[in-house]
């Protein structure tokens, strides 16, 4: 079952299967609103905007893929996510679906496991591209939220790193803001192929925003992840600084105005959650938070390794 329940468009104009998808939805608390053809499926999703849509092909009036095509035409309602559900079998049709914008392709008479599965996994998906940042194409906080809470309910030990790009304010002053949001680009990048190079297919690279990013992964592999990050990192964060900068081991500028800071550079602080620990996603991360202000300390290095109260 998903995180929260969603409001779903049902545009099926057979009573009998509205009556079927209403129960087979309910069990997952999902709220039900209907539309009986094409016109009115439309009307409902500009007025309700679900989240999201089961849509039969073969509605009177104006059919399915019109309603599809004209749901994605919408900047309104662009981008909610619809599932096409028809009896036609012929594979010209699915990609004639996929064609016009469906995200999902359900023939009838379907599972109700596989129909479910399918409605779960389109509303997870669709969560995680609205919650990505723009900047760097990373999932946010959202994916990491439930990522942990998935952890937790599972009784599984993991890591929780929380990633600050050192230097980035200062960096946007002296070289400038579109230099800035690539050095951002970068370290996105950076730990994505940390992630998919050395951690589980699970794991998770997220981005909440400007200098801030955060990882999940094993309790095992969490050091040799943040290791390659740091390792990757330093050679490329250099280079986005000019010689004079790195000789001298500070960003200076003369202005006006005048600007003055350290080198661009990372800090990391992972927390390891195991049984018997915090069990909701908010605690873990403050404990993330602490972790990483020990590490934007520099004390200690800029890797801060420690466990969650």
């Amino acid at each position: 079952m998903i995180d929260s329940p969603a409001r779903i468009l049902v545009a099926e104009d057979d009573a009998g299967q509205v009556d079927v998808l209403r129960a087979l939805l309910s069990q997952d608390a999902h709220q039900v609103i209907t539309a009986v053809d094409g016109k009115e499926a439309l009307e409902t999703a500009r007025r309700e905007f679900p989240d999201l849509i089961l849509l039969d092909v073969l509605l009177p009036g104006m059919n399915g893929f019109e309603v599809c095509q004209r749901l994605r035409q919408d900047p309104a309602t662009c981008l909610i996510p619809v599932i096409l559900l028809t009896c036609l079998g012929d594979t010209r049709d699915k990609v004639t679906g996929f064609k016009l914008g469906a995200d999902e392709y359900v023939a009838k008479p379907y599972d109700a496991l596989e129909l479910l599965a399918r409605v779960e996994r389109t509303l997870q998906r669709s969560r995680e591209d609205l919650a990505a940042n723009p900047l760097t194409g990373l999932p946010g906080g959202v994916a990491l939220e439930r990522e942990i809470r998935r952890r937790t309910a599972a009784g599984e030990s993991f890591a929780v790193g929380r990633v600050d790009i050192r230097g980035l304010n200062v960096y946007n002053r002296a070289y400038g803001y579109d230099k800035g949001d690539h050095v951002v680009r970068l370290v996105g990048m950076i730990l994505k192929s940390a992630a998919q190079e050395l951690a589980d297919k699970k794991d998770l690279a997220v981005h909440w925003g400007s200098d801030d990013f955060g990882l999940l992964t094993s309790v095992a592999r969490a050091a040799v992840v943040a290791a390659r990050v740091l390792e990757n990192a330093d050679a490329l964060l250099a280079m986005q600084m000019n010689s004079t900068d790195r000789v001298r081991g500070r960003i200076h500028r003369d202005g006006p105005p005048p600007v003055e800071g350290p080198l661009l550079g990372l800090a990391i602080g992972i927390t390891d959650v195991g049984p018997g620990g915090p069990a909701h996603p908010a605690p873990i991360l403050d404990e993330s938070e602490k972790t990483l202000r020990q590490a934007k300390d520099g004390v200690a290095g800029p890797l801060v390794r420690r466990f969650a109260a």
